[in-house]
């Protein structure tokens, strides 16, 4: 009886525990903004490694470097566990090109510049007092406003952009430590890959006078750092009932 007592006990203090910190650190009925860093890394195992085309004994080749994509987010809690979040990112892509012939090399770099509007939902798994972790998932849409040339004395590049918007699905993981005044930092991962290739590259080698074309995907793993703005929740309206006013016996 006396075991039972003391497992009781211990069990209070630890439901008390887990409400507080719920309640103190939850998403439910926030509304908050912030921004985020993301800086792009090549992946072969992600898809994002060198694609490469031969052509008459001429290889073509255009290799993905680091880029970086940044922008503001908006989060709104529905519930402790579920958020959404959105808002508009600014992506540069830079790639490397190179074009092999018998005895010869030549390369030159390129970038890609996008804009993004992310739309996804959020699940979070509470770690900590202060740590959380969360897994979410959605669609992106993103925005190509050009298309790429460039050139020199022995070959011309053009990229032309598959459509000026496009889709993209949208994956990410990460923590999350949430403070009580001072906002939450975020550390995490995205994976964006766009339902279809986003841009296709034509290299004329000009003495040769040989074209090649490759398909570029846009997909990029990222490693995301965020910081929100601390946020009271929203506090639920409360309506107000209508009196119903008493008649005036004096009055005609």
């Amino acid at each position: 009886m006396t075991v039972k007592k003391y497992k009781i006990g211990l069990l209070y203090p630890a439901i008390l525990f887990s409400v507080f910190t719920s309640v103190g650190f939850s998403q439910e009925n926030i509304f908050t903004a912030g921004f985020q860093y993301k800086p792009i890394l090549p992946s072969a195992f992600f898809g994002t490694g060198t694609k490469t085309v031969s052509q008459k004994g001429i290889d073509f080749s255009i290799e993905q470097d680091q880029g970086v994509c940044l922008g503001m987010i908006v989060r709104r809690g529905f519930t402790k566990r579920l958020s959404f979040e959105t808002g508009i990112n600014y992506t540069k892509r830079l790639y490397h090109l190179t074009l092999n012939d018998t005895g010869f090399t030549n390369s030159s770099d390129f970038k890609i510049i996008g804009y993004e509007i992310p739309l996804q939902g959020l699940i979070f798994l509470q770690l900590a007092k202060h740590l959380f972790m969360n897994a979410s998932a959605g669609v992106s849409v993103d925005m190509y406003p050009t298309n790429i040339k460039s050139y020199n004395d022995y070959f011309f590049h053009f990229s032309k952009r598959h459509s000026l918007f496009q889709f993209s699905s949208l994956f990410n993981t990460g923590c999350e430590y949430r403070t009580k005044k001072s906002g939450y930092f975020y550390l995490g991962a995205s994976y964006h890959l766009p339902f279809s290739y986003f841009y296709n590259s034509s290299i004329q080698y000009i003495p040769d006078k040989v074209i090649s074309s490759i398909k570029l995907s846009g997909n990029y793993l990222s490693l995301d750092l965020r910081y929100y703005f601390h946020e009271e929740p929203i506090k639920p309206r409360v309506k107000k009932k209508k009196t119903a006013s008493t008649p005036n016996p004096y009055s005609d």
